[in-house]
């Protein structure tokens, strides 16, 4: 998997949630809601999504974030939501 840097990402996030705990996380749970004010968390979905995708373009990086932050929908909150969102939505 890619490993994008938080210098990436576009929109202003808080960095309260560590990056350490972030990246324990593996595939997209159901049960794990997605923060997408926090920096790492965001930063570590959209990487996993990506290697799920086998992207690995940092502009695409940026599209998919900036739609988490601008469009998600307000009901899609699970990790597992989000990625199925971002599938059936999000076109490169």
């Amino acid at each position: 998997m890619i490993h994008f840097s938080t210098n990436v990402l576009r929109h202003s996030a808080s960095w309260t949630t560590t990056e350490e705990a972030c990246t324990k996380i593996s595939g997209f749970p159901q049960n794990l809601v997605l923060n997408v004010n926090e920096g790492y968390e965001v930063l570590h979905f959209v990487s996993r999504y990506m290697a799920y995708k086998g992207w690995y373009s940092e502009i695409t990086f940026q599209n998919i974030e900036s739609a988490i932050k601008t469009r998600l929908p307000f009901g899609v909150r699970t990790h597992n939501e989000v990625k199925d969102w971002l599938d059936t939505s999000f076109r490169r």
